[in-house]
């Protein structure tokens, strides 16, 4: 018996228990005649009454079907109405006749008996439901947006070089400076097995069968990615050391005018511009362009620090060659992302102030753990610890960082209630092990050679997660903490992953409400989660929560609508949040559909 026969017979068993309790109310006291208003409340409940609830040291929590209210006084007083009108002397209907069949008496508009009935209004209690956040089964995002007539402004040199920065941060670039100082052999086959001995560094390709050219190739793979991140650490080194050399060619200058100063600034300048090119061995056209791109490097560092620099990538040679945006907001910009920049560099990449030993620089972390454990602000301000922000609601505040939702075992006992089972029949034919997306029909695995599902590749699939450009941030609002997009998301793309504490029965508090076609659960993201916990509510979101299920389990995934860069990620809560709870929505838009004050 599948889950619609199961409705069915539970509709069916509803419908004849009612009916029963009404024949014996009515047999037997009638119905009540002191009720001046009456309400018909209906409250179902699932029970287990199998061989195992006999135990009463830890029974099931009763599911509940239905709990609504029905108000009856229209019913009765439409059929009052309508007993009052059939109960009409029949003498007034004939004098009427009468009177309409004289010739000389003014035509009369007859009056039909015909009304409007009410319907049956079924009240359900909003209670229920209040605060419970619910998927966005309506729409789905589409991948490519629709064209657009409008002009649309491409990102300025300065964003291209911000949301450059950012990427290199949440990417996989390791700055580890140990890399810089292995050494490397490799041994190339000519005719035979026979290689030059090297070190454990060394990556040997022998040509004996497929199994060692496998082996060779991983190998290989390993080396090159070592060598490419070494390179990549040379050019961070490069920049930090031009920077440097442009801040000590300054203060050199400087000691020389206060030893000298009867010798004009011109020639003190002069004077050490030579020394430099003797040192060089460059001419002085060659130096002088390469102290214009260097100079570069050093503004950008007095305003966004050495963290800007190092994590730029191949842009800020471009974005310093050509000082296409180097004007004081440019530089206010980067000087106010500058806390953010390290905020995200300490706790993703704890190797990278090792680079700026070579300078003389401390090395000495400033944000120690997770990402999302700091709050940042968008005007620059140091940032604060996640915890320090809620303290003036809660004393105890903790919340822990969750890469994956843990299951409730007091509520599941071990069960994952997100399981959804195979509707094809083909693979349920062909046994466990294949499972095939509900919305692409293609099949889904983990090992790379298997897997043709690529809904959300980024977050499914043989793919390692990395942590997505976003960071929380303290609104301005009034909406105390929010989640900050850092780089632009791609509409229809997957941002995260909605998880925590997978439960039931949690009322009154903020929780995700889902379910599977057999199964209700909830989300609690009250003191374990991640970083979708902070996405506030707007009524003119752009993002929204989706159902999706990989390896016969659901997720609920944040997918964007269409997100620029600097932007605060929203989504819609939705009308079961709202429903009569005692607080106004904040999101300022012109749409505003929670807005208990309507004169702001």
């Amino acid at each position: 018996m599948d889950s619609t026969d199961h409705f069915e017979g539970l509709s069916k068993a509803i419908a004849r228990t009612i009916e029963e309790h009404i024949s014996k109310l009515k047999d037997s006291t009638g119905w009540p005649q002191e009720f001046k208003h009456p309400i018909l409340r209906v409250e179902a409940f699932l029970e287990d009454q199998g061989p195992d609830q006999d135990q009463e040291d830890n029974p099931l929590r009763p599911f509940q079907v239905a709990s609504s209210k029905i108000d009856l006084a229209p019913i009765f007083r439409a059929r009052r109405t309508r007993r009052a009108l059939d109960q009409q002397p029949d003498e007034e209907v004939s004098s009427r006749s009468s009177d309409e069949s004289e010739p000389g008496s003014p035509h009369r508009r007859g009056v039909g008996r015909l009304r409007v009935a009410n319907m049956h209004m079924i009240e359900e209690d909003v209670t229920e439901h209040q605060r419970q956040i619910a998927t966005d089964t309506r729409s789905f995002p589409k991948r490519r947006k629709v064209a657009s007539d409008k002009f649309v402004f491409r990102p300025s040199t300065l964003d291209k070089l911000i949301i450059g920065i950012w990427e290199q941060l949440h990417g996989t670039l390791d700055l580890n400076p140990q890399i810089i100082s292995e050494q490397y052999a490799i041994t190339v086959p000519v005719s035979s097995n026979v290689s030059i001995p090297n070190d454990n560094t060394a990556v040997e390709i022998r040509s004996t069968g497929p199994a060692l050219q496998n082996d060779a190739f991983h190998r290989m793979n390993t080396l090159c990615r070592k060598v490419t991140q070494a390179s990549r650490v040379c050019r961070s080194i490069e920049i930090v050391v031009q920077a440097k050399w442009i801040e000590l060619f300054e203060d050199k200058i400087q000691m020389s005018i206060a030893t000298m100063p009867h010798i004009s600034k011109t020639k003190h300048h002069k004077q050490a511009f030579v020394e430099a090119c003797q040192d060089f061995g460059w001419s002085e056209k060659e130096l002088r362009n390469k102290m214009a791109i260097w100079r570069g490097y050093k503004e950008v560092k007095d305003a966004a620090g050495w963290v800007a620099l190092i994590f730029a990538g191949m842009g800020i040679y471009r974005f310093c060659k050509y000082r296409v945006e180097f004007t004081k907001e440019a530089m206010k910009r980067l000087r106010n992302l500058r806390p953010q920049f390290e905020v995200a560099a300490d706790t993703l990449h704890p190797h990278w102030r090792g680079l700026l030993t070579i300078i003389g620089d401390s090395s000495k972390l400033q944000f120690a753990g997770h990402p999302h454990d700091w709050v940042v602000s968008e005007d620059g301000a140091l940032p604060v610890p996640l915890r320090s922000t809620y303290l003036d609601r809660e004393s105890y505040f903790e919340f822990e960082q969750l890469e994956e939702s843990v299951i409730d075992e007091r509520e599941w006992r071990g069960e994952d209630p997100r399981w959804v089972p195979q509707a094809n029949a083909v693979v349920q034919a062909n046994g466990p092990g294949i499972y095939v997306c509900a919305v692409c029909d293609q099949n889904q695995s983990d090992e790379p050679a298997l897997n043709s599902c690529y809904c959300f590749p980024n977050l499914f699939g043989c793919v390692k997660r990395k942590p997505p450009p976003v960071q929380i941030y303290r609104t301005n609002k009034g909406q105390n903490n929010g989640l900050l997009a850092l780089a632009p998301f791609e509409r229809g793309s997957g941002i995260g992953e909605f998880v925590g504490l997978i439960t039931k029965g949690v009322r009154h508090v903020d929780v995700m409400d889902s379910a599977t076609a057999t199964t209700s659960y909830q989300i609690w993201q009250g003191r374990q989660g991640n970083f979708t916990r902070f996405i506030n509510h707007s009524c003119k979101a752009n993002a929204q929560f989706s159902q999706f299920t990989w390896l016969d389990t659901q997720h609920v995934i944040l997918v964007s609508k269409g997100i620029e860069a600097g932007v605060e990620i929203s989504v819609d809560y939705g009308d079961r949040y709202w429903a009569g709870l005692d607080k106004s929505c904040l999101c300022g838009e012109s749409c505003c559909r929670y807005r208990r004050d309507r004169r702001r």
